[in-house]
């Protein structure tokens, strides 16, 4: 986390993802987080990702699905050479952890798309 614009929190996951250990909620004296932690998931936010990526231009790489500990990341072989990404929301925590690996800045986390949050 970082000071973002206004002075308020801004989550940046260009170096690493959150492992969601909660060490925010007890650093802020605002008391803006819930430092209640339970096996729910924390947030509705979720991995995308964009046009940029290798793998819609057929080059593989991949980096993504490494560094996702959840699977949530999965690659389908598609017509042309191409490969279609999935994300599967209901895996995916939003952790963030796909984000600085990708050499593409392809990827971002963001509020699921509606289509995607009833597949």
């Amino acid at each position: 986390m970082r000071r973002g614009d206004g002075g308020y929190p801004e989550i940046v996951f260009s170096q690493a993802g959150c492992t969601f250990c909660g060490a925010c909620a007890e650093a802020c004296g605002e008391g803006c987080f819930h430092a209640e932690r339970d096996d729910r998931v924390p947030w509705s936010y979720v991995a995308s990702v964009g046009e940029d990526c290798l793998e819609h231009r057929g080059i593989s790489c991949r980096a993504c699905e490494s560094w996702c500990e959840e699977r949530a990341i999965r690659f389908r072989p598609a017509l042309g050479g191409r490969t279609d990404i999935r994300i599967e929301t209901t895996s995916c925590t939003g952790c963030g952890a796909c984000v600085a690996p990708c050499p593409q800045n392809a990827i971002s986390i963001t509020e699921p798309q509606l289509e995607e949050a009833v597949a």
